[in-house]
């Protein structure tokens, strides 16, 4: 609430978005605006129907997530406060128990954009087994 929401062609979930990348990468397949910008097109705008595709490719890999690593930097809004909320849908979307995701917070100290309130950078970070 009283927050503004980042501009983006899906609901801009960047914490989604970072973790379909990190994903994507480390199994060698191509970024997240490949798949989402036809997706986008047909009308899908939820960030969870693209993570989807990333976790149906390592479904068929017979690989899962085993745990992961989030790093937000933004001067706003301050998260913090919701991380049980953040974790326990995570958990759901990735079938993967809350005590294997961890979530820090930067303010960036206005020494960036994003520390400056522009935006919100995230980074992903996580192991697969």
């Amino acid at each position: 609430p009283n927050e503004i929401g980042l501009e983006a062609d899906s609901d801009g979930d960047v914490i989604l978005h970072a973790l379909f990348n990190s994903i994507s990468s480390v199994i060698g397949d191509r970024g997240l605006g490949f798949y989402a910008g036809p997706m986008f097109k047909e009308g899908i705008t939820d960030s969870k129907q693209y993570l989807k595709v990333m976790l149906e490719k390592l479904n068929q890999k017979n690989m899962k997530i085993n745990n992961i690593s989030i790093s937000i930097e933004a001067l706003r809004p301050r998260l913090e406060h919701h991380t049980d909320k953040i974790k326990n849908s995570l958990s759901k979307i990735l079938s993967l128990e809350e005590e294997k995701i961890g979530i820090s917070y930067t303010s960036g100290d206005n020494l960036t954009s994003f520390g400056q309130g522009k935006g919100m950078q995230c980074f992903c970070l996580g192991t697969l087994v």
